[in-house]
């Protein structure tokens, strides 16, 4: 077969189907030293496969493999997050429709043009398999890390969804993409939470997109700097300058339906399960379940600094969900202090 003309018309498939990027790569191990690393300094999220050779072993996946597809999905749209105060802040990843809906839905297309034309066993992920989505998006040459540790394409920014499928085909393999940062390091001196490290670095406990997901009760000094964040930060990316200018989603899955993107926090703490299903079901920040984003909005409240909502709060107090006590019991104290200290 000829690869190059495979690899030609697997690439015109896919960015038919409406994906924004495409590359290939081998299906070699990638090089675990980063994640190691990491490890050892207590960077790591706690969301990760724990198994290291999991993360970076394309054929424990599928033994045959020989390539690996890395595809990317714009979710820039004209809709700005706002972290506006008395309303949650959400960000845009979780806008429209749950990404892993939309590119499964592509992907397993690609994957049957592939088992149709070829005759060859594929197997696909959207940020649910073990493969560092990141590492296999940059070896393929989607995009070059960012000193926010996301990749970043040259027209679509790094406001892109990340997936790869796994194959038998061979095809022939794009070039890794140099990082185009320069000296800037904006998105290092935005981070509220000092989570950037050093450029290429993020200590994951510390981000606070990872602790809005993250069950559980959170530390004060994290709650402070939560700001109106219910699901997401994404001021690291809103700051870069490569981010300015770059091309909308050719969809339209990823633009906010109603009530999305202001939500009044009176709607985050106060929803009931039908209540949560209709703000939250359709999109991706459904995953994570009630309780994690109402002790989210009960923090939210105490931050914004308004005697109004102590009334809304003194509730929970009894709540017995102790991650949900506890974060009224923090808020009520900071609003108490701010308003009648």
């Amino acid at each position: 077969m000829d690869k190059e003309k495979i690899s030609r018309d697997v690439r015109e498939y896919a960015l038919e189907l409406g994906f924004d990027a495409v590359g290939f790569t081998t299906a070699e191990d990638f090089d675990p030293k980063i994640l190691l690393e990491r490890k050892d300094k207590g960077y790591l999220s706690g969301f990760e496969e724990k198994d290291v050779e999991k993360r970076v072993s394309p054929r424990l996946i599928l033994s045959s493999a020989k390539s690996i597809i890395a595809l990317g999905l714009s979710y820039n749209t004209p809709y700005i997050s706002e972290n506006k105060k008395g309303y949650a802040f959400i960000s845009r990843c979780a806008y429209g429709i749950d990404y892993h809906q939309v590119m499964e839905h592509m992907m397993l297309q690609l994957v049957e043009y592939i088992q149709k034309r070829y005759n060859v066993r594929s197997v696909y992920m959207v940020d649910t398999g073990p493969l560092v989505d990141r590492m296999v998006a940059h070896r393929a040459g989607i995009g070059w890390y960012g000193k926010n540790c996301s990749i970043i394409n040259g027209q679509y920014g790094s406001w892109m969804f990340l997936g790869e499928i796994i194959t038998e085909l061979e095809l022939i393999p794009d070039v890794p993409l140099k990082s185009k940062c320069g000296s800037c390091e904006l998105c290092i001196k935005a981070c509220p939470t000092k989570a950037l490290v050093q450029p290429y670095v993020l200590n994951a406990s510390k981000c606070l997109s990872y602790n809005t997901m993250k069950k559980g009760i959170l530390p004060d000094e994290i709650k402070e700097k939560m700001g109106m964040r219910v699901y997401g930060c994404d001021t690291c990316q809103e700051v870069c300058p490569l981010n300015k200018g770059a091309k909308y989603s050719r969809g339209d899955w990823f633009i906010p339906r109603p009530p999305m993107p202001l939500i009044p926090l009176e709607d985050i703490v106060k929803m009931d399960n039908k209540r949560f299903k209709e703000i939250f079901k359709p999109t991706a920040a459904s995953w994570r379940g009630k309780a994690v984003l109402q002790r989210n909005g009960l923090i939210a409240m105490g931050n914004t600094g308004d005697a109004r909502y102590i009334k809304e709060l003194e509730p929970f107090l009894d709540d017995p969900r102790p991650a949900i006590k506890d974060a009224a019991r923090w808020a009520l104290q900071k609003l108490r202090s701010r308003c009648y200290g």
